[in-house]
């Protein structure tokens, strides 16, 4: 261990003197967070997201678990809140007497702008139960609720539509027969202040059947939603899990169910959906059909369950998986983030591929050998532009693994050396199957976990982050940035910045060139500024949005997608 320790400081000084020769990549990073006492505790980040006060943007959130001490039990729920640069703003662990887990969270658009947080905690009797809770932007506790059963249930992903309406999925174990357990999907639905609308539990057409959902996400085409995860449907009782999407109502109730391998009787697995502009959707993850090794597995399918593109990546007798995907629309391109064994221990890998076919653009790992890391939840970036990921990253000086902050450029590059290319070869290939679901509902209960709220160490492991661009630095200069998410529905951020005090307008206008909306009409002090445009009012299009300082204006287009 001593000599692999030695190796990575050698490492780390070599990468260090080659940031300071140049500046190209000085807004780019790969950080860790070490929880007290550090070197002796794990915790791992599973979600990362963009995150507002209402006021500052350029900030982001990243949840998952933690066994820091002093906390509630071995592991708890961790809630980090970071600058642009990584810095920590705040941070909170939430949990009972026993080991809880967070695997997803997502910030509403109304005030507050509370986080919803989605996983599980552990009832005395040991049994994890699928809970939420919600936190506000100084990481405060307001709001906990889980589902309502005897036997073991968790959430694994939970997401929000235009009105800030959350909507989780997971599983929920069932009794079958002494000593037989199954697990059936899970979803449940809440409204933005934490009630209850509707919870399910999807029943399967035959009782050997067990399957588990990973992942949910709101297809705003149609208003819908999709679930995807792992069944034995098609294989039996004794065969190997492949993947399912199941599409359902905004009230839970199934449209259609259907597997999908990259061949018939092919292990597969799931682990994120998106929804896609023409009302389909894209799933990723990973399976051993090519490579017993296993091999990144990502499709694409319309918004009736048909395949578009099936593909496998990877390289022959290496392990790759994949974890998170998303859409960039700038480029009609997807990328995903999840790990890569090339030399024994796993090491993050960022990919793009395009979204009209998957063909590979580039793929990026980012070598660690002192231990196995990888990528669990990725965003796109746009201060500055590129790729902000996070997971989990074993560093020499904890001897445990830590939750990562990656930020990347658009190519995902850190430094010239922090990152190797590499290519995945594409096994083009897919098989589909049809079945049903019925909705089983279920009831929920308010809980109240313990709170604290320890200080992590940071570390920067690669690149520097000396000399980013501070949300709150003083500009030098007038700018409108482009506004982000973009396309959006119905909400989207734009930031514009002023070297000096000024009268400031900010106007919208539709493609005649009538303006819709002011969202700024008065005095700003110097700075970075961002403001919230709602457009839950306007028809889908084509807006232009334009600054005006002390004589100086910018115009910038976006596009409002419903």
């Amino acid at each position: 261990m001593s000599h692999t320790k030695t190796n990575f400081k050698v490492f780390l000084l070599i990468i260090g003197l080659l940031i300071l020769s140049t500046s190209s990549f000085a807004q780019y990073f790969l950080k860790s967070y070490d929880f007290p006492p550090v070197s002796t505790r794990t915790e791992v980040a599973y979600s990362i997201e963009r995150n507002f006060d209402g006021t500052v943007a350029g900030r982001w959130s990243v949840a998952g678990v933690s066994n820091s001490t002093p906390n509630a039990g071995s592991f708890d729920w961790l809630f980090l809140r970071l600058s642009n640069s990584g810095s920590v703003s705040c941070a909170t662990l939430l949990g009972f007497s026993l080991a809880d887990s967070c695997f997803s969270h997502v910030q509403l658009s109304s005030l507050p702008r509370r986080n919803v947080l989605a996983g599980f905690y552990r009832a005395p009797n040991g049994y994890q139960k699928a809970s939420f809770s919600m936190l506000d932007t100084t990481c405060s506790h307001f709001l906990s609720r889980q589902i309502l059963d005897s036997l073991r249930h968790e959430y694994r992903q939970v997401v929000k539509n235009p009105s800030d309406v959350f909507t989780l999925t997971g599983h929920i174990q069932v009794y079958i027969s002494p000593g037989d357990y199954k697990n059936h999907i899970l979803a449940s639905q809440y409204s933005p202040t934490g009630s209850l609308i509707w919870a399910f539990r999807y029943l399967p057409p035959y009782p050997w059947i067990d399957e588990r959902a990973y992942s949910i996400t709101y297809q705003p085409f149609d208003g819908t939603y999709a679930i995807t995860g792992i069944t034995n449907r098609f294989t039996g009782p004794a065969g190997p899990y492949q993947v399912f999407v199941m599409k359902i109502t905004s009230g839970g109730i199934p449209i259609w169910y259907k597997g999908y391998s990259p061949m018939p009787g092919a292990p597969s697995q799931s682990r994120k959906i998106i929804a896609m502009p023409d009302g389909g959707f894209v799933i990723t993850g990973f399976s051993t059909a090519y490579d017993p090794f296993g091999d990144v597995y990502t499709f694409r399918i319309t918004s009736a369950g048909a395949i578009v593109w099936s593909n496998t990546y990877g390289m022959p007798g290496i392990s790759e998986l994949s974890e998170s995907i998303i859409y960039q629309a700038s480029d009609m391109s997807l990328v995903y983030t999840g790990a890569a064994a090339p030399s024994g221990t796993e090491d993050v890998i960022l990919a793009k591929i395009t979204a009209a076919a998957g063909l590979p653009v580039w793929t990026k790992r980012y070598p660690n050998t002192a231990g196995s890391d990888r990528g669990y939840d990725l965003k796109e970036a746009s201060t500055p532009v590129g790729y902000s990921a996070t997971g989990r990253l074993f560093h020499p000086t904890s001897a445990s693994d830590d939750p990562l902050f990656l930020k990347t450029d658009a190519f995902g590059n850190v430094t010239a050396v922090c990152q190797d290319s590499t290519f995945f070869q594409p096994r083009p290939g897919y098989w589909t199957g049809d079945c049903a679901r019925q909705p089983f509902q279920l009831s929920d209960v308010q809980i109240t976990p313990q709170v604290t709220n320890p200080t992590p160490v940071e570390r920067a492991l690669c690149g520097t982050v000396t000399g980013i661009s501070s949300y709150n630095e003083t500009p030098n200069r007038f700018a409108l940035k482009q506004n982000y998410p973009n396309p959006f529905n119905p909400t989207t951020v734009i930031e514009f910045s002023i070297p000096e005090n000024s009268n400031v307008s900010i106007s919208v206008y539709d493609a005649s060139g009538k303006e819709v909306a002011v969202l700024v009409n008065g005095f700003k002090t110097k700075g970075n500024h961002s403001v919230d445009f709602n457009a839950s009012n306007f028809s889908s299009g084509v807006y232009f949005y334009k600054l005006k300082a002390d004589g100086f204006e910018e115009t910038k287009k976006m596009l409002l997608v419903k």
